[in-house]
Formats: structure tokens, C-alpha cells, sequence
């Protein structure tokens, strides 16, 4: 009698929340959105969150030391960045770009639908990232 609420009560908990798949912080997934875009590693670029939910990113190149500057921000699974200074890249003829996270949380996939039809995807494993 013990053993049907005991297996109803393992059933809950394997399908509550505690159970899915563990997040990425904002400030991962835009580092590694932009290195994905830009063909750089995510662990070279360097965040900045600020007050208003936008991720500040710089990336140091190292043949000539110029800081490129980018701004970030998610709106659900799609990443929306700009340049810094730039515009967003959230036009209708703009690259749509967005994220899954796979593999029991511990991937991250980046997808660049672009306007040519065509899509690019790049896996990270978590420990490229954090």
C-alpha cells in the first residue's frame, strides 16, 4: 500500500521544475552568441551586465589590440545584439538569431536564421562558456 504513493510521489518530482534543465545565465548566452557570430571563443569575450537587463560585451583582438565593443539582450530564445555603438539587429532583413539549450542543459545551441534562407548552428558545451 506504502509503495503506490511512495512511486506516485517519484513520478511528481521527476516532472517538477527542480528537475529541468539547468539555465544559462543571460551574460553566457550572449557571450556566446557573439562569438559564434563573429567566429571568436566565447571564453575571450568579457560581460558587463547593466540595469536595464542589456549585456556589455568586449572582445580584446590580440593581433593589434583593438576592443571590439557589442550590446546584448534576450527576448525569449532570440538574441538581440548591436554593436556598440550600432544599432540593434532586430529588422525585419536583419540575421534572426536564437539559442536552445540541449543535451540535459548542459549545450547550448546558437541559430542563425539568415535572410538568404539559409541557417548556421553552432553547439557549445557548457564548459566552452562559463
Amino acid at each position: 500500500m506504502r509503495s503506490v504513493p511512495l512511486a506516485v510521489a517519484m513520478l511528481l518530482a521527476a516532472a517538477s521544475p527542480a528537475s529541468a534543465e539547468p539555465a544559462f545565465e543571460t551574460r553566457a548566452i550572449c557571450r556566446t552568441a557573439i562569438a559564434s557570430i563573429m567566429g571568436r571563443d566565447p571564453k575571450l569575450i568579457q560581460t558587463t551586465a547593466s540595469s536595464d537587463g542589456v549585456v556589455l560585451l568586449t572582445y580584446l583582438r590580440p593581433i593589434d589590440n583593438f576592443v571590439w565593443a557589442y550590446r546584448c539582450r534576450l527576448e525569449g530564445d532570440r538574441i538581440v545584439w548591436a554593436m556598440e555603438p550600432g544599432r540593434w539587429r532586430e529588422d525585419p532583413k536583419d540575421d534572426k538569431v536564437s539559442f536552445e539549450v540541449v543535451g540535459a542543459g548542459m549545450q547550448l545551441r546558437i541559430i542563425e536564421n539568415h535572410v538568404d534562407g539559409s541557417t548556421t548552428q553552432q553547439m557549445f558545451d557548457r564548459d566552452m562558456i562559463e
